[in-house]
């Protein structure tokens, strides 16, 4: 299903020496029926943002590709799978939107192809340049920063947030992952957040230090290994503290709470802020005005896509949204997912710019996200446009509203 990887244990890998796909052999039988199943339609290639900003990718011609190189191989051709058939730019192009997998109407999954490719990648030590960097701070540092873990709860200063190990009697834990614990502009988010579950009289704790990153990005580069010793660390924190509801602003730490974490052991409710803050109204908890400014939203792919959460952010903000074209199910992306949120950017080939375009076009005056990735994406993007519009989180535009 959607946004599930299938693990891979040391025990396998000592077996069979195989990590990831390096060869057509190394496909499942699933895989290689699904290229044979392809009908050249092109709807993967529609839908995919990396093929829509240039980038070297497009999900039919990895599909034909591939088929191509098992036909070959079958007839007892030797060409390579990785360099002669598929280049390294084309796996590492890919921002796992998931439009591809949705869009497809045979249920080829060309993004399962890539994360296979990708972990023979990562094996061989191919990942490089600030990817590489950023996999190297979340091993030694706990996030992909590279800030001490001693500084997670430098946000909460003069707010009165409570830690899980001197409030164990908390009902929620607060999941408030490595961008809005350490990025200065997603640090106001989560500032934003802290004054609305205050106010609503919420029972929460945060993890502060004791928090490792999820390692979603790791286990969507190929860093499989990796993303399972971050996943043990978390685990462990977890269980110590009795944990069965998380809240997380982050829908990739949500993704990866609610479908990563579970393939070793771990059953969590996890809820987005939006979806959480939503309730609070409904309780009468808070009350947030209905009327609003000139705003558009911008659905991010793992929170609408791949988890069906778009409604609660909407009703967050009121009356008047204006919609773009691209939104809920078959929103588009804003460049960041799959890893490449720590990769470079060539100019002409920014996905964030064709989404941004699409914002601006609404005409409002404010674009309102759901996701740290996109605050920071879609920010470059409307900025490149020329733009004066506003980007902020959903729960900045309530905070605001309410006066906090």
């Amino acid at each position: 299903s959607l946004g599930q990887l299938k693990p891979i244990s040391i025990e396998e890998v000592e077996e069979t020496g195989v990590v990831g796909v390096s060869e057509i052999a190394h496909l499942d039988q699933q895989q290689l029926l699904s290229l044979d199943a392809c009908m050249e339609c092109g709807r993967c290639d529609d839908a995919c943002p990396a093929f829509a900003s240039g980038k070297p990718l497009s999900p039919k011609a990895l599909v034909q590709d591939l088929k191509g190189l098992m036909q070959a191989t079958a007839n007892g051709g030797s060409v390579a799978l990785h360099g002669d058939t598929i280049q390294a730019e084309t796996v590492w192009a890919c921002t796992s939107c998931n439009a591809c997998v949705t869009a497809c109407p045979v249920r080829v999954d060309p993004l399962g192809l890539l994360f296979d490719l990708r972990r023979d990648r990562a094996a061989e030590g191919a990942l490089a340049g600030s990817a590489a960097n950023s996999m190297r701070q979340m091993q030694t540092k706990g996030n992909p920063w590279g800030f001490p873990q001693a500084e997670r709860l430098v946000w909460a200063e003069g707010l009165d947030v409570p830690l899980a190990s001197d409030h164990p009697d908390f009902e929620i834990l607060w999941w408030v992952g490595c961008a809005g614990s350490f990025d200065r502009r997603a640090q106001k988010v989560t500032r934003a957040i802290a004054k609305l579950l205050i106010k609503a009289g919420v029972n929460f704790a945060v993890l502060g230090p004791n928090e490792c990153c999820t390692g979603d990005s790791a286990r969507r580069l190929g860093d499989e290994f990796l993303f399972q010793e971050l996943a043990e660390k978390n685990h462990s924190t977890l269980k110590q503290h009795s944990v069965r509801k998380i809240l997380t602003q982050c829908p990739h730490c949500m993704n990866s709470l609610t479908h990563d974490y579970p393939q070793f052991g771990d059953q969590f409710e996890v809820v987005h802020h939006t979806e959480f803050l939503q309730q609070l109204i409904d309780e009468g908890k808070l009350t947030a005005p209905k009327r609003n400014g000139s705003v558009t939203y911008h659905d991010p792919c793992y929170l609408a896509r791949v988890n069906g959460v778009h409604q609660a952010p909407r009703d967050l903000l009121g009356d008047g949204v204006s919609e773009m074209e691209q939104r809920r199910e078959k929103t588009f992306c804003c460049g960041a997912g799959g890893g490449r949120m720590w990769m470079e950017e060539e100019a002409d080939q920014r996905v964030s710019v064709l989404r941004a375009r699409e914002a601006v076009e609404t005409g409002a005056e404010t674009v309102a996200v759901g996701c740290p990735f996109c605050l920071t994406m879609m920010t470059d993007g409307v900025k490149s446009c020329g733009s004066g519009a506003v980007v902020e989180d959903v729960a900045e535009n309530l905070a605001k509203r309410l006066g906090l």
